[in-house]
């Protein structure tokens, strides 16, 4: 049922789509340690603007079995996809090999993941490694996430544009674009986001926030939101949003926040 919202004789900016599923302009939540209470506060609140929750770095390992379960059940009661983080996967690979990787994907499906991210920031793939799992994804009846860039240091524009194109042409539900790589010296890095938005399928592309983890801060983040939304519109994809700014980013995508209009900021 859409939702009822207060102020509705005031228009909104009709390039966003409001109705979930959304095809494009997703909004991914990346979470370490929300209990279900307040989970469920937060998909009541702001679950129409919520698409993906991704359980960061590796802790699904750290939780109660039972607990996940039932985290990742609310999410699917509140039409939210649940994405298992891409540090967990590299650590299977590096201190498992990837022979149990099906075991490890099996128990991702049965506890409820929907999506399972492919990154490489630590561990190296190596030559076929991310089709192998990208293969093994799917087969375990999940869809893959494929991230591409690096956390330490900037990779070069045409290499980010060819390995975008590689990972979609392998399958990637979506292409998760490291949020490092779009800032450069605390600034939006406008040659690289202006380069993809020439040269790749930017619906298929989800452009990761910047996160006080990697040494941002709140303004820089802002500042980096603010430009995608900018150059893209509405109904880009954004990643790595935090719980407690859902709305806010909503707002920023809208022109309801406090960059004002998207024809003035």
């Amino acid at each position: 049922m859409p939702l009822t919202t207060a102020f509705p004789f005031v228009p909104l900016d009709s390039r966003r789509s409001t109705e979930k599923p959304r095809r494009s302009g997703l909004t991914m939540v990346s979470d370490y340690q929300l209990g279900l209470g307040a989970l469920e506060e937060l998909l009541q609140l702001a679950g129409d603007y919520i698409d993906i929750f991704k359980v960061a770095t590796g802790t699904a390992r750290l939780f109660d079995r039972d607990h996940l379960i039932k985290k990742l059940a609310l999410l699917k009661r509140f039409g939210v996809r649940s994405l298992l983080g891409g540090q967990f996967q590299e650590y299977v690979l590096h201190t498992m090999g990837i022979e149990a990787m099906p075991r490890h994907l099996e128990e991702a499906r049965a506890v409820g993941f929907d999506l399972v991210e492919i990154s490489d920031n630590v561990v190296d793939l190596g030559p076929g490694t991310r089709e192998r799992l990208f293969d093994a994804v799917r087969g375990a009846a999940m869809a893959p996430v494929g991230e591409i860039g690096n956390k330490r240091q900037h990779s070069a524009i045409d290499a980010m544009v060819m390995e975008i194109q590689q990972v979609l042409h392998l399958g990637a539900e979506l292409a998760m674009i490291e949020g490092q790589e779009l800032m450069l010296d605390s600034r939006p890095n406008d040659e690289l986001i202006l380069t993809l938005k020439r040269e790749v399928d930017v619906e298929r592309c989800m452009f990761e926030l910047s996160t006080p983890r990697v040494g941002s801060t709140a303004p820089e983040i802002y500042l980096g939101k603010k430009f995608l939304v900018k150059t893209f519109g509405p109904d880009v994809n954004l990643g790595n949003v935090t719980p407690d700014v859902v709305i806010e980013t909503e707002t920023t995508r809208l022109g309801l926040g406090s960059a004002g209009p998207l024809d003035l900021m």
